[in-house]
């Protein structure tokens, strides 16, 4: 090599410059040092070129050509480059100057690396990547490779101290559009059943954000790669309380089927990416495929991330692990809401009602009334023991324990401090501790289905129908995730997020067309509950054409918000064969086009509806009115009614009827589809 070379005849010539500027006994020592320096110098790349140039160049381009290796450097086909290249975007992630392109050239560089000897703690390229040492050293052990010591990594790998991995599946929350599609994280779980989950360690990728973002301009960087995304470590205790919002969101864990070797090379892999930058997509490099390529990194029984190449939904990764073998169990632990809404459906409305006035009567003095007034926090409020007065003793411990969740759920929603909060909740703790011990409520059952039990996220919808007096077919693909009409089995009742759905219709007269394109639609259909007000709303954006056979496409951008309120249809006991609720928003739509007066026509209104989410069968009937517009003064309605029944998980059948006013008049569509999940 010429480093070699190259470093001795530094030492020399430090050496000569060192004895005429002195020529002193302290000069002729330094000159020893510098000589032995250099000898050394010599000595460890004499090593590792002996051993190195002893391999046949055939077994090293063959080690290169393991997938184990490109995932070990995250190699993957890019389906928009069409090129092989790392994923990562680092430098210091490689060794080799073309090692991001080049796995090859990367691994020789690594080899080299790896048979250094005599390096300083903390230095050598074992140090950096371990992960990858291990994987070379059991590949070649003719090479005698010599461990340099590594005092940070082997304090961080024990400090760690991983068995076993967890896959953390925090569930979608429709109310949040940044967490529609849920998240996903690795809890690295150490062997003592003692210890307490919260006190091990997590990984989690996401994006590096500003936190000055507002949520729409986290969208649009989060789906154009505007962020870069890191993965870190740390307690699962500060995840939780990093992302309070989880408090809302049931969570799953699945532990995973990983061993002792595979959980140390996971563990080895972190510490080599921990400090590097990959680029953030929402679609597809996101949390859920980091994660899976980490693990692919791990296991030689690996490879995950290889069929997401152009979408990565959460619960469709966690489906890969299920259908790899990968996931032993899966365990459910309910969201604050989820505990408080259970007990209160056991509870009686007196007992609601008292368990609420409990926990808010000076709170919403303080907060709501008279926002600036201060309470005093030693004050009791309502004397609890007073308002229990005349109840049997279990309807006490029902109200103070429903009481308690409610003011816990308050708490984490506020996100703040709250001293009147902190000393009504440890007065409601004190008059339970009087009453007897024992659980006043069953706990929370665990959903019927969980989220990665439902249809798929891609849809395609073939059918057609008759409009406007002509028959026409139809071709829709949507590339995710999930709307109100889709069979509702493992999602939320009254959450829609679609993104990315062509409309693609053949007429009789109008032949090959575009019918429509829909960026984005999100509904939030949250029911308004005793303990719990959220808002109803939407939003959607793309292009769509009127009914008429000759519409021309237009740009569309809508927004509603309102509430929803859930019926008592459908529910048997316990027992649920359904969701209803209706819904009622105010309406604003922004159109654009040369087909309107102004080019533009903006309108306002309102939107209703009825919304039936059955096992088998899902009915919605939506009435659209639009009296108030600007730019073009065209009043425009529309009424929808849809109706779908599902045979299997990833079949359904559906029909529709709409028909649309433009002032007067009116035109009619009636289509049948058959829908296909995947």
């Amino acid at each position: 090599m010429a480093s070699r070379p190259f470093l001795f005849s530094i030492a020399r010539e430090h050496s000569s410059l060192v004895v005429r500027a002195f020529g002193s006994g302290i000069s002729r020592l330094i000159t020893f040092m510098l000589v032995v320096f250099g000898l050394a110098v010599s000595a460890a790349y004499s090593h590792a070129d002996i051993h190195f140039d002893a391999l046949p160049d055939e077994q090293i381009t063959a080690l290169a050509a393991q997938d184990q290796w490109r995932h070990l450097l995250h190699v993957r086909y890019h389906p928009y480059s069409l090129r092989t290249i790392s994923q990562n975007d680092s430098d210091e992630f490689f060794l080799a100057p073309n090692g991001k392109y080049n796995p090859d050239a990367e691994l020789r560089e690594n080899l080299r690396a790896f048979l250094l000897t005599d390096q300083a703690d903390n230095h050598s390229a074992q140090c950096r990547f371990p992960a990858r040492y291990h994987w070379l050293k059991q590949r070649l052990p003719s090479l005698e490779f010599i461990d340099q010591p590594c005092s940070e990594f082997t304090k961080w790998r024990d400090e760690i101290n991983a068995e076993s991995l967890t896959l953390i599946f925090p569930a979608s929350h429709i109310n949040s559009p940044s967490s529609m599609y849920g998240h996903t994280l690795v809890r690295m779980d150490r062997l003592d059943p003692a210890s307490s989950k919260l006190l091990a360690y997590s990984v989690n990728f996401a994006a590096n954000a500003d936190p000055t973002d507002n949520e729409l301009k986290f969208s649009v960087k989060g789906l154009t790669g505007g962020y870069p995304g890191q993965a870190s470590v740390m307690p699962y205790y500060v995840k939780t309380n990093e992302y309070q919002h989880m408090e809302y969101r049931d969570i799953w864990e699945y532990s995973l089927d990983f061993g002792s070797a595979e959980v140390d090379q996971f563990v080895r892999h972190v510490w080599e990416i921990k400090d590097t930058e990959f680029d953030y997509y929402f679609f597809d490099e996101n949390c859920s495929y980091r994660l899976l390529g980490m693990l692919d990194a791990a296991s030689s029984r690996a490879d995950l991330a290889d069929d997401f190449d152009l979408k990565a939904v959460p619960v469709d990764t966690i489906r890969a692990l299920y259908d790899a073998g990968f996931v032993k169990q899966a365990r459910y632990r309910p969201s604050a809401a989820s505990e408080m809404e259970s007990n209160a459906a056991q509870a009686s409305e007196q007992e609601r009602a008292l368990a609420k006035r409990l926990v808010e009567s000076e709170i919403v003095e303080a907060e709501i009334v008279e926002p600036d007034v201060q309470f005093d926090a030693d004050s009791s409020g309502m004397d609890i023991d007073a308002a229990l007065s005349g109840m049997n003793e279990d309807a006490q411990v029902r109200t103070l324990e429903l009481a308690y969740s409610y003011a816990r759920y308050l708490a984490v929603k506020k996100k703040q401090a709250n001293p009147v909060l902190r000393k009504r909740t440890l007065a409601i703790l004190s008059a339970r501790s009087k009453l007897p011990k024992g659980d006043a409520f069953t706990r929370v059952r665990p959903p019927a289905f969980r989220d990665d039990q439902g249809h798929g996220t891609s849809r395609l919808m073939l059918g057609g129908g008759y409009v406007d007096e002509q028959w026409f077919g139809d071709l829709n693909w949507r590339i995710a995730y999930h709307d109100v009409m889709d069979p509702p089995k493992g999602f939320s009742p009254g959450a829609q997020i679609e993104m990315g759905e062509f409309q693609v219709r053949v007429g009789e007269d109008t032949g090959l067309q575009l019918r429509g394109l829909e960026l984005v639609n999100v509904l939030s259909l949250s029911h308004a509950t005793d303990f719990q007000s959220p808002m109803a709303w939407t939003v959607s954006a793309g292009l769509k054409r009127f009914l008429p056979t000759d519409s021309e496409l237009f740009s569309e951008l809508n927004y509603g918000f309102g509430r929803a309120f859930a019926l008592p249809f459908g529910k048997r006991g316990r027992a649920s064969i359904g969701d209803a609720r209706w819904y009622a928003l105010a309406d604003i739509t922004a159109r654009a086009d040369n087909q309107f007066d102004e080019g533009y026509q903006l309108s306002a209104g309102l939107r209703g509806g009825w919304l039936w989410q059955g096992i088998a069968s899902q009915e919605r009937i939506e009435f659209q009115w639009q009296p108030v517009a600007l730019g073009d003064d065209t009043p425009r309605r529309q009424l929808t009614i849809e109706e779908a029944w599902a045979g299997f998980d990833d079949v359904q059948l559906r029909f529709a009827f709409t028909r649309q006013w433009a002032s007067s008049q009116a035109v009619n569509e009636w289509n049948l589809h058959y829908v296909w999940y995947f």
